[in-house]
């Protein structure tokens, strides 16, 4: 008897599948975000930046050149090898890439100045554990930041099993007030939120990128057509149509935490 399958061992499986179409997509959307990320997040020339589960790296290549350091650290070492590639594309030197676990982070107490995660919490098995790893490796007076997709609270359900369905490895799509009521079960201060939207883009190019295990893409897009005739948003993702394809909207917030 085979024994159960971790939800990291999804993860890893998952995104090996993913990484090089979601890469190629993420890079087909890049825009310079690095003075935007930088009004968000502060960071500075003073600043040590991790950025966990940084996946093809995005972030991290976005605020390393406008910080002392920058260290992106990913579960899935395929996704590391992209990182590594946009890296090398762009001839950015001196980011540090390391192979890790965000729940057990393999750094010292106050380590870096900047502690950010982008497009991850939803994966996290127990983000508590994760963001309590952050607010560990960051140093008084740095920042705690937490980047993430938050669909309305009323259909949060919806989209959870909508994702589960497309990628096995998701977990759970926090609202705003449950990101905030983590940081302050771990005594965190209040953190400074923003939301934006995200898209619309062809859910054809996210299913692209998606390895589903029990449901075919066509299967999923037929479900997100469905959404979109419906006119209700019944699934959260604002699904609509515009030249015969149907578009998908994420709701994006950023929590930003000061640290004592």
């Amino acid at each position: 008897m085979n024994a159960p399958t971790s939800h990291n061992d999804k993860i890893v499986d998952q995104h090996t599948q993913q990484a090089p179409a979601y890469a190629a997509l993420t890079q087909s959307m890049a825009t310079d975000r690095s003075a935007a990320l930088r009004a968000i997040t502060g960071a500075g020339p003073d600043d040590d930046l991790l950025d966990l589960a940084c996946g093809p790296g995005s972030l991290t290549l976005d605020l390393a050149p406008h910080v002392g350091s920058a260290t992106g650290l990913d579960l899935t070492p395929a996704m590391l090898e992209q990182a590594r590639a946009a890296q090398e594309k762009l001839g950015i030197e001196g980011v540090n890439w390391t192979q890790g676990d965000a729940a057990a982070l393999p750094f010292p107490d106050n380590a870096f100045s900047l502690v950010t995660s982008s497009a991850a919490f939803h994966h996290f098995d127990d983000p508590a554990k994760v963001l309590s790893e952050m607010a560990r490796v960051c140093r008084p007076g740095g920042r705690v930041v937490v980047m993430d997709v938050t669909p309305e609270a009323g259909k949060t359900a919806a989209y959870d099993r909508m994702e589960r369905m497309r990628d096995p490895s998701h977990g759970h799509a926090h609202s705003i007030d449950e990101l905030v009521a983590i940081g302050d079960s771990l005594g965190m201060t209040e953190p400074v939120t923003r939301t934006r939207m995200t898209g619309p883009m062809p859910y054809e190019a996210v299913l692209a990128t998606s390895f589903p295990e029990d449901h075919s893409r066509e299967e999923l897009l037929a479900l997100m057509r469905e959404d979109a005739e419906a006119g209700e948003d019944r699934l959260g993702f604002k699904a609509e149509f515009a030249d015969g394809k149907v578009l998908v909207t994420y709701p994006m917030s950023t929590l930003v935490w000061m640290m004592s």
